[in-house]
């Protein structure tokens, strides 16, 4: 186990071409399947409104996006820095498609219109700002740098969606929608452990921890969709 830094990058050779880390290829390949079964669960609900299907384009994107994280870490000697860039707009498109989904039930017209227009602009300077730092930053030294747009733009647009609204829509909805905000505190350990680099085995290290912490997120998140889908079938 080690703590403040990271193991060597596994290193893998197949037929002749050497690969980096394919313990986190097998955990976004993972998220992949997860999320693309989410997505076809999510399309087989009788009301298709507006509400599931942005979440079914959510499990979509989010999975394909991991995927191709997990490819670029795999060819990063090949690929290099740039390979990362196609995950970090995946996972700043996602997030835009959770926020579709959940504003899509806000009762009042007026508000749903203005945080629809609030959410558009932060997509806007989210995909401006990442492409700022894919253009013009040299972060090849340090790579995590490049998922500081994505992670703001998310702790912001999940904070007030599966957060607020999460919680707003348990009290006068559904108690189902709990699990949006739950869902959120999952992934609470997930940052203390990138944070702080907490790697328990070299096969198993702070990756491979919050992947598993984003596939009970998914699941979860599922969770109340499935229950706001019986909730609508009931009344």
């Amino acid at each position: 186990m080690l703590i403040g830094q990271d193991f060597d990058k596994i290193e893998t050779t197949i037929f002749g071409y050497k690969f980096l880390e394919i313990n986190a290829l097998f955990g976004d390949t993972i998220i992949l399947i997860v999320a693309l079964f989410l997505a076809y669960k999510v399309s087989k609900f009788t009301l298709q409104t507006p509400f599931f299907i942005n979440w079914k384009w959510f499990f979509i994107v989010f999975g394909i996006g991991f995927f191709a994280g997990g490819l670029s870490h795999f060819v990063f000697l090949y690929w290099g820095i740039s390979g990362r860039y196609v995950s970090w707009y995946f996972g700043i498109i996602a997030v835009y498609f959770v926020e579709r989904a959940i504003i899509s039930i806000y009762p009042n017209e007026n508000w749903q219109k203005r945080f629809v227009i609030f959410f558009k602009i932060k997509l806007l300077l989210a995909i401006l700002a990442v492409t700022y730092v894919c253009v013009f930053l040299d972060i090849s030294e340090d790579p995590q740098k490049g998922l500081i747009v994505p992670g703001i733009n998310s702790i912001i647009g999940l904070g007030i969606t599966l957060g607020f609204l999460g919680y707003y829509y348990q009290k006068t909805i559904t108690n189902s929608f709990k699990y949006l905000w739950i869902s959120a505190l999952v992934l609470i350990p997930s940052a203390f452990v990138q944070s702080k680099k907490i790697n328990f085995h070299q096969w198993f290290d702070r990756n491979d921890v919050s992947h598993i912490l984003l596939i009970i997120s998914l699941i979860i998140y599922y969770k109340a969709i499935k229950g706001y889908n019986e909730h609508l079938k009931e009344t």
